[in-house]
């Protein structure tokens, strides 16, 4: 006999087939029978829980905003621990689920998904840097960057090195360490460093 689940587990379930079909097949070919195929059921069953195609790209859309922010944001004094912390973690949770890159970075979200689903993942992308840019403010007004870098050239180079990593082709997708070297280097170029401090401090 077939256990049938309870509506929002099989919501979540079609939610997170639905993602895993962007990720595999690209928005272009995000279809109802892709999605049906993935969960291991009809097209019709589907639309037991969702109205319409673009009700499922808004729960995938719930479920990327609970993958990118659990955890959001860290805790802790030092602005740029805090970033390294947000950094790693941001790539770890993009390496768990492609899917979740494809779609936030995707330029066919707006032929899928309704325009408060295209305005509501351009936030996302907001948030996020926002959260960066706060941080390598705060580090700049604490005296904690670099001598020569400025918190506008400091959120590109972390931005970029994100973007980089983050939407790497999946053929070069980042080996487990490159993350963690890569933050490193980042805040070797960031922090100022003992020596400078000490030259900072008046006489």
């Amino acid at each position: 006999m077939t256990v049938r689940k309870p509506a929002g587990s099989r919501r979540r379930e079609i939610a997170d087939a639905a993602l895993k079909v962007i990720a595999e097949q690209g928005l272009a070919r995000f279809t109802s029978k892709a999605i049906a195929r993935e969960v291991g059921v009809s097209d019709a069953a589907l639309f037991r829980h969702f109205a319409t195609k673009e009700d499922i790209v808004l729960a995938v859309i719930d479920r990327v905003e609970e993958i990118l922010f659990a955890d959001f944001p860290p805790a802790g004094s030092d602005p740029i621990e805090r970033l390294g912390l947000f950094f790693r973690r941001r790539i770890e949770v993009i390496r768990e689920n492609p899917g979740v890159a494809r779609l936030v970075g995707s330029e066919q979200l707006s032929q899928a998904a309704p325009p408060e689903g295209v305005v509501r993942v351009a936030e996302f992308r907001q948030r996020s840097q926002r959260f960066v840019r706060s941080c390598l403010v705060e580090a700049h007004r604490d005296g904690l960057l670099a001598e020569g870098v400025g918190p506008e050239e400091a959120v590109v180079l972390v931005l970029g090195a994100l973007l980089a990593l983050a939407h790497a082709p999946p053929g070069l997708r980042p080996r487990v360490m490159l993350p963690e070297r890569v933050w490193g280097v980042l805040e070797r170029v960031l922090r100022r460093s003992y020596t400078q401090s000490k030259r900072r401090k008046p006489c």
